[in-house]
């Protein structure tokens, strides 16, 4: 069945309107008639139009402001005006205004009502866009401020606080060498947010915005493992490998694969106990390379597993996915999917929580 055209004639001459019903076929065109400018305020507040037919000349209106009216109430919907005043200085008003088109009943004819209609409903789709395209190019240009302003500072930060620990600027003890760390440690959380932030961002701006070469997933966790090991031995967690003998090699971004397993091994850190154990097994599924992370942490309810990678989202109290903004889980299955790979996670309360990645073999 072919998808109809909806529109709201507003008319107030049968005659007139009963002509235009007769120019447009049943089988493409769905028609309500109105034949005042109350009614048509009204038909446009409640329901949605492809497009309004709209004469100048009604009871309760008249002029461009019975166009102004309407345009009000439906934003997004296209008007054409159909009238038999026949005046180029209102012309050229009403398409300034906002008008898709200015057509003169004496000049109506089946094709060429048909045409103004279709032309009107993709102009104004082509200017949404437009507005949209605007709209992102303002926030593409905010984005890359923000994190160039929020992140040179903390960088800079961090390494006046890790020369003064160091004691390169002169004796500290050893108390406001731990303390001088600590802030060290809390700005990197801060870096990691904004680093979500602007990853989001980037995928979702561009899906394809990984770049993919052939490279192990051994190599990158290995990697985010050396970064976490002195942690993880300051707390007293003991870390576990399992890695498959027979190496194969998957399509990755390197980079992009970093920050998901970063995410996920700062995760784990997180929920696991002092004295506590992380897992990272690496082997082969059917095709795919997979890895698992997991710890014997809290555990999590079903209510939070169901909603564990959706944007913002967050635990209960003291057990958020992600360092304050629940963007970190939503994060590694953006760039999982941009990957064509599989993300899972399996969950029980006082148990502990596992994580599955797994990408399609080179």
């Amino acid at each position: 069945m072919l998808n109809t055209t909806s529109i709201l004639l507003v008319e107030d001459s049968e005659p007139d309107a009963k002509f235009v019903q007769q120019l447009l076929p049943k089988q493409r065109f769905s028609i309500v008639h109105v034949s005042s400018l109350f009614e048509a305020s009204t038909q446009l507040a409640c329901s949605s139009f492809d497009v309004v037919l709209l004469d100048l000349s009604l009871p309760d209106g008249s002029g461009l402001d019975s166009f102004q009216s309407l345009r009000d109430v439906g934003k997004l919907t296209p008007i054409v005006i159909l009238t038999g005043l026949n005046d180029d200085e209102t012309a050229l008003m009403a398409v300034k205004l906002g008008a898709q088109d200015y057509i003169q009943k004496s000049d109506v004819n089946a094709n060429f009502l048909e045409r103004s209609i279709r032309y009107a409903i993709e102009r104004r789709r082509a200017e949404e866009t437009e507005k949209k395209l605007a709209t992102f190019e303002q926030r593409e240009e905010f984005m890359a401020t923000l994190t160039h302003d929020l992140k040179n500072p903390l960088i800079g930060t961090n390494r006046v606080l890790e020369l003064l620990a160091e004691q390169a600027m002169g004796p500290v003890t050893e108390d406001h060498a731990e303390l001088l760390l600590q802030i060290r440690d809390s700005n990197k959380i801060l870096l990691a947010m904004i680093q979500n932030l602007l990853d989001v961002y980037r995928l979702e701006k561009d899906i394809d915005a990984v770049v993919l070469t052939n490279t192990y997933l051994k190599d990158i966790v290995s990697t985010c493992l050396k970064d976490i090991l002195p942690i993880a031995k300051n707390r007293m967690i003991k870390i576990n490998t399992d890695f498959a003998t027979d190496r194969k090699m998957v399509r990755a971004d390197v980079l992009a694969m970093r920050r998901v397993f970063q995410n996920l091994l700062d995760n784990a850190l997180k929920f696991t106990p002092s004295g506590g154990e992380i897992t990272l097994s690496i082997g082969s599924n059917n095709g795919d390379v997979c890895v698992e992370i997991e710890d014997n942490g809290p555990g999590m309810s079903d209510e939070e597993l169901s909603k564990i990678f959706s944007r913002f989202a967050q635990g209960r109290a003291g057990r958020k996915f992600s360092p304050g903004t629940g963007l970190g889980l939503f994060l590694c299955k953006q760039i999982i999917d941009a990957h064509h790979g599989q993300i899972s996670c399996s969950s029980r309360e006082g148990k502990g929580t596992k994580f599955t990645i797994c990408l399609p073999a080179a």
